[in-house]
């Protein structure tokens, strides 16, 4: 196994929504030193790997704890209904790992759609975080924002995707290089040399792994979404026992730009970096500097 971030990885077995599943976590930096959760953005690439430039610019000047998702990455990807339920159940079981080894507030760094995963445990577990760093959020899979309608509706996307033989050759369609280029130029980064050939080879390998396509198909289809109702995105926030700290990204989509000016209303901090949704990998030193600036100022 890879290590995502040049730490050291460790396979948990959880018990969610009834099964085993075994869920890749990586430390990096020392023990006793300030702790961050970095929750990878919930996309068709979602690795822990995405956090490796915020993780080189930390050094050791942190703990930094990782994991990927399940149905994303090195954990597991069975095929099932993978749905906000889960990703919030994989979320609560890895914090309470984390907080009986050691009983400190740490702080939450949730990237895209993992920051709604990470408000939805707002009142179960914010009074045991430092803070929480929402960075270029968002609560809407792509078709739900694209299109404007509830995620129900896609159902049958995810049927298809899921399907013997009909849905792993329109998965490979759509996870083609051209098909992933034109999403992360459109939609992830903002500099076009990052895509080079060997960087996209990279990411189709990643989309590509067996049984990816399960919770791949969930995502873009607004099957991870935790709510329908824009009011949810505020409500959560305001129920945060933690200082909030959201990072706009300033080239994002518009209409995933508006969500996070909204969310930003009700932020204790904001800031707001260039990039677009995927700005915690492109920006990710710059990133980690505010955020250890911030650390040092006592926030």
């Amino acid at each position: 196994m890879n290590t995502g971030f040049g730490g050291v990885a460790e396979t948990l077995s959880l018990d969610l929504g009834g099964r085993r599943l075994q869920v890749v976590l990586e430390r990096r930096g020392p023990t006793g030193a300030p702790t961050w959760l970095l929750l990878p953005a919930l996309s068709t690439v979602s690795s822990r790997s995405e956090w490796q430039p915020l993780a080189a610019a930390v050094a050791e000047r942190c703990q930094l704890v990782s994991f990927d998702w399940p149905g994303f990455g090195d954990s597991d990807r069975p095929c099932l209904d993978y749905d906000a339920d889960l990703m919030r159940s994989a979320l609560r079981s890895i914090l309470s790992y984390l907080y009986a080894q050691n009983r400190t507030r740490l702080t939450v760094v949730a990237a895209g759609h993992s920051a709604s995963i990470a408000l939805a445990l707002a009142t179960e577990w914010s009074g045991q975080w430092q803070r929480l760093v929402a960075v270029a959020p968002t609560w809407r899979g792509p078709l739900p924002t694209m299109t404007g309608w509830p995620p129900q509706r896609f159902g049958w996307l995810r049927q298809l995707v899921g399907a013997p033989l009909i849905g792993p050759a329109l998965y490979r369609l759509n996870t083609s290089r051209a098909v992933l280029g034109l999403m992360l130029r459109r939609h992830v980064w903002v500099e076009r040399s990052l895509l080079t050939p060997e960087r996209l080879l990279e990411q189709q390998q990643l989309a590509r792994r067996r049984g990816a396509r399960f919770a791949s198909a969930a995502f873009v289809s607004g099957g991870l979404d935790a709510t329908d109702q824009r009011d949810w995105w505020l409500h959560q926030a305001r129920q945060l026992q933690c200082p909030l700290h959201v990072v706009l990204a300033g080239e994002a989509p518009p209409r995933s730009s508006e969500e996070m000016q909204r969310l930003a209303e009700a932020a204790d901090q904001v800031t707001t970096f260039p990039g677009r949704l995927g700005l915690h990998q492109e920006f990710g030193a710059v990133l980690a500097q505010r955020l250890l600036g911030d650390n040092n100022s006592g926030d």
